[in-house]
C-alpha cells in the first residue's frame, strides 16, 4: 500500500470491531507506514464530522465500548486468526497501540477542552435535497437517493454525484443546496458532468438536472468550477450580484461577505463576467474583481488561486490579514485580524499541516510570532 493511502471505511469498520482478517492486514499496513500526525488527523476528522451531535455522556460511554473492543481484539483473543495476523510484526503492534493512544487522547481532549481541538479541515458538508438535510463526509460509496429518474450517490473520497435519466421536469428543476462549514470542503459532480469544489464556509445552489436553454447555479463563498462543454447551453454562475457565463472552462470564484468584493480567476477557456451593467471577457491567467462600483481586470498566476483544490495554501504577495482569514476558515479558529501587521506574505503550506507548524512557518517568513489563545490566533506582543 502506498504511503498515506487508506480507505476511511476500513478505519470505521475497525473501530466498530467489524474488520475481517484481510481488512485488518490492509489497515495495519497503513498504520505501519503512517506517522503519528496522520493517525491523529484521521481520528480527529471522525470526531469533527460528528461534532454537531456531540454528547458528553454518550461519548464517554462510546469511549469505554471502543476501549473494551480494541483491547479484546488486539490483546486477548489468543487463538484468533485476526490476532495472529495483527501480531505478525512488532511494528504493527506498536502502530496499533499508537492508534489506541491517539484515539483516547483526542477523545479525552475533546471532552475536556472542546474549544481547543484545532485540526485541518476535511471533506464534510450538508446537502439540502428533497426536503431533507443530509450530512456528508468521507466513507464508503453510497447511494443516498434514487427515485423518478434521479440518482444521487456519494463517493469515498468526499464527492457527491448527480445523475438524471428520463427524470420529469418538476424533479429535474428541484433546487439542491450543498453547504460546507468552516473547516470543511466538498466536491459535487452536477447532472451535466460539470464538477464544482466548495471551499470552507461556502454554499452552492443548483438544480437536480439542467433543463431549458441554460445551466444556472449560484454560489456563496469560494468554489472551483470545471464546466462541461456545451455550446448550445451556457453555464451561468450567479454570485453576489454578479454573473459569470461560460461554455466550458475552469475557473475559481470567491465571494465571502467579509471580503466585500467578488473575484473570478480564469485557468483555461474564457468567461464573461457581468456586474451592474458592466461586462468584461477574461482570458487565462486573468482575474476580475467587482465591488463598490468597480470592475478591475488584472493579470495573475491563476494556479495560485486554485492551489487550495490540490491541498495547498499558496500565498504569493498576499496580505497577512488575508492569509490569516483563510486559515481561520480552514482550521475553524478565530483570528484577531485588526492586530495583524500590514505585511505581504510569500509562502506555500499544506492544508493538512498541523496549525502549530503553519504558524511556525509564517513566523519564519514574517518575523512575527503567533500563538493560540482560547481557539483564537493572536499576534504575540
Amino acid at each position: 500500500m502506498e504511503k498515506n493511502s487508506i480507505k476511511p471505511e476500513l478505519f470505521e469498520r475497525f473501530i466498530a470491531n467489524e474488520s475481517n482478517a484481510a481488512e485488518l492486514n490492509q489497515l495495519f499496513q497503513y498504520f505501519e507506514a503512517a506517522d503519528e500526525l496522520e493517525l491523529k488527523n484521521l481520528i480527529a476528522a471522525e470526531i469533527k464530522s460528528g461534532a454537531e451531535d456531540f454528547d458528553l455522556l454518550g461519548s464517554q460511554k462510546r469511549l469505554d465500548e471502543v476501549h473494551a473492543k480494541l483491547t479484546e481484539l488486539l490483546f486477548e483473543k489468543k487463538r484468533s486468526k485476526v490476532l495472529t495476523l495483527v501480531r505478525t510484526g512488532s511494528l504493527l503492534k506498536i502502530a496499533a497501540s499508537l492508534l489506541i493512544i491517539s484515539l483516547f487522547g483526542l477523545l479525552a481532549y475533546r471532552l475536556l477542552n472542546p474549544d481547543h481541538l484545532i485540526i485541518p479541515g476535511t471533506a464534510i458538508a450538508t446537502l439540502s435535497f428533497d426536503g431533507k438535510k443530509t450530512r456528508l463526509g468521507v466513507g464508503r460509496d453510497t447511494t443516498i437517493y434514487q427515485k423518478k429518474g434521479i440518482q444521487v450517490s456519494t463517493k469515498a473520497d468526499g464527492t457527491i454525484v448527480y445523475m438524471a435519466v428520463n427524470a420529469d421536469s418538476a424533479t429535474a428543476s428541484r433546487l439542491n443546496t450543498l453547504e460546507t462549514p468552516k473547516g470543511g470542503e466538498y466536491k459535487v459532480t452536477l447532472g451535466d458532468g460539470s464538477i464544482v469544489m466548495l471551499n470552507a464556509g461556502s454554499k452552492l445552489t443548483f438544480p437536480t438536472d439542467f433543463r431549458g436553454t441554460e445551466r444556472k447555479v449560484s454560489v456563496e463563498g469560494e468554489a472551483f468550477f470545471k464546466v462541461a462543454k456545451n455550446a448550445a447551453k451556457p453555464f451561468i454562475v450567479a454570485v453576489a450580484g454578479s454573473e459569470i457565463k461560460v461554455l466550458g472552462t475552469q475557473f475559481n470564484v470567491s465571494s465571502y461577505p467579509e471580503d466585500r468584493e467578488t473575484t473570478a480567476t480564469l485557468l483555461e477557456g474564457s468567461i464573461q463576467f457581468s456586474n451592474a451593467g458592466r461586462e468584461v471577457i477574461l482570458k487565462p491567467n486573468q482575474q476580475v474583481s467587482a465591488g463598490y462600483s468597480k470592475l478591475e481586470l488584472r493579470n495573475v498566476s491563476a494556479d495560485d488561486f486554485a492551489a487550495w483544490t490540490k491541498g495547498e495554501f499558496l500565498f504569493n504577495d498576499v496580505p497577512l490579514n488575508v492569509v490569516m482569514q483563510k486559515l481561520g476558515r480552514w482550521y475553524k479558529v478565530e483570528v484577531d485580524l485588526a492586530a495583524m501587521p500590514q505585511k505581504n506574505l510569500y509562502i506555500k503550506i499544506s492544508r493538512k499541516a498541523d496549525i502549530d507548524e503553519v504558524l511556525e512557518n509564517i513566523s519564519k517568513a514574517t518575523g512575527y510570532q503567533f500563538e493560540i489563545e482560547s481557539n483564537k490566533i493572536v499576534l504575540e506582543k
